[in-house]
């Protein structure tokens, strides 16, 4: 599986983001695109995400590193 294909996969089963004050934001291949290239701007190794999955009551988390790799899990 590739880091877009594990994207792709969290997004068709109902993946989404916490942002800020508890809002969520539907995860896309954009976001994640653009993670990537914040890392690499903000001459950070990986960015942190609180990930939601519909029916997971377990918190889980989404992280993206600069070399487009991506984690997903507790």
């Amino acid at each position: 599986m590739t880091n877009l294909d594990h994207i792709q996969s969290l997004i068709h089963h109902g993946a989404q983001l916490r942002g800020e004050g508890g809002n969520l934001m539907p995860l896309t291949e954009a976001f994640y695109h653009k993670a990537v290239e914040g890392c690499h701007t903000g001459g950070y190794n990986a960015a942190t995400y609180d990930l939601v999955l519909p029916d997971i009551d377990s918190e889980l988390w989404l992280a993206i590193w600069k070399d487009g790799h991506v984690d997903s899990g507790r």
